[in-house]
């Protein structure tokens, strides 16, 4: 094992990986302290597919544009890496995040970047922040490289490996990656309040991120004995801890990564209850299905009558992915006393319904077999026990006024061709 710069850790990664995947912690974790090496050296890219569990808002980086012949692998999709996709260089794979980390691990990496924290008295290193996909890439990558990064956290609750696992070392104190908060508006916050109502003192949340999801949880401040089991812990988590409606038990704030800000990082390092775990553990069908009263809260673009969700379109432009949306629906439903709630806010900009007649076809992330609670600013409806025609009249319902009685109509033309 050699203590390496990061230019000559650019190299060392092309030399290794000749025409090959390199697999990047991502999230909080990405190896920000390489992309000025890789700017200055862009040929060192060349040829190279980056590939990981990067987060549309967190990670900013296009990596196909590192150079011509550079490609990057995603399963979810934002502006950000949009022109990458126009030229060709970057794939998308629309796999649930379950799917998408069993791929990744099935297929491995020629190389892999790996940030951790620095070791301690015996040579451990924490992974820190994300334990959603590197401890598990570790023993599916060759060429190993570890982020030494003084800046992150050495977590009680996540993983651990011996420094000497890795090939070569890069020495930093590179400031991590971090989510900014969205705020609510007076629609988000309505919305949250009948979120609210449905949650119960002892359950289990997970939510999305966004400013609908995380509004939810800062709305359960007055909960009690709540637990957290979700693919990402964000500062508004830390907000209900501090409110007193966390459970006080270890692992009662369970999840893959951890994002926020600096401030975040300072406070999330220090509790106690804080678990970070593998995909497989915060994803998985069998996981979350031992959960008792799974509570999944998350957020869509739109719902058709059937029931059809779209977290991913807006329009023709997709603007998203279907992360752990069905993932966790799923979890809920099977999760003995479990819920599983979409919320949308029905009314968008210019007062367009947001529930819609029919979904187009590419814009379908949750089948409507797997229809959810749906919880607008107009009232809330459990779709899953109703039938076609109950389904359509109770989702005009909780659509905008303005749109009820284009909605009926369109339902009863709809419902003759049926």
């Amino acid at each position: 094992m050699k203590t390496i710069t990061p230019h000559e850790a650019v190299a060392e990664l092309a030399r290794h990986a000749p025409d090959g995947r390199v697999f990047l912690s991502a999230g909080p974790a990405e190896p920000l302290v390489l992309h000025d090496a890789w700017r200055a050296t862009p040929e060192t890219a060349a040829a190279l597919s980056f590939a990981g569990l990067f987060i549309p808002g967190v990670n900013r980086l296009d990596y196909a544009s590192l150079h011509p012949e550079a490609r990057m692998e995603l399963f979810m999709l934002s502006p950000d890496w949009r022109a990458g996709l126009a030229a060709g260089r970057t794939r998308v794979r629309p796999l649930h995040y379950s799917a998408a980390f069993a791929a990744l691990v099935a297929e491995g990496a020629t190389a892999g970047v790996f940030t951790v924290s620095a070791p301690d008295a015996q040579g451990l290193c924490s992974f820190g922040l994300a334990a959603d996909a590197p401890p598990a890439m570790l023993a599916r990558t060759g060429f190993k490289l570890a982020i030494v990064n003084h800046a992150m956290p050495a977590i009680a609750g996540a993983p651990r490996v011996p420094l000497s696992a890795f090939d070569a070392i890069v020495e930093s104190d590179t400031a991590l990656p971090t989510l900014a908060g969205a705020p609510a508006n007076a629609a988000a916050q309505a919305i949250a309040a009948r979120v609210a109502a449905l949650i119960e003192d002892g359950d289990t949340i997970q939510t999305g991120i966004g400013k609908l999801p995380l509004a939810a949880v800062e709305a359960l401040a007055a909960r009690r004995n709540l637990r957290i089991h979700s693919g990402l812990v964000a500062p508004s988590h830390l907000m209900l801890a501090d409110a007193g409606a966390i459970a006080d038990e270890p692992a009662a704030i369970r999840a893959g990564i951890a994002v926020g800000d600096a401030a975040f990082y300072r406070r999330i390092a220090a509790e106690p209850r804080l678990s970070l775990v593998g995909v497989p553990e915060t994803h998985g069908a069998a996981a979350l299905a031992r959960i008792e009263r799974l509570v999944a809260i998350n957020a869509a673009l739109e719902v058709d009558l059937f029931g059809q969700v779209n977290a991913e379109y807006a329009g023709a432009e997709q603007i998203s992915g279907v992360g752990g949306l069905v993932d966790f629906i799923r979890g809920a439903r099977t999760s003995r006393g479990g819920r599983p709630i979409v919320m949308l806010q029905a009314e968008g900009k210019g007062g367009v319904s947001r529930i819609v007649p029919r979904l187009s076809a590419h814009a379908v992330t949750v089948s409507r077999a797997d229809a959810p609670i749906i919880v607008t600013e107009f009232g809330t409806v459990d779709l899953a026990p109703l039938d076609i025609d109950a389904r359509a009249e109770a989702l005009a319902s909780v659509a905008p006024p303005s749109a009820r009685d284009d909605l009926a109509r369109a339902w009863a033309e709809m419902r003759a061709t049926i």
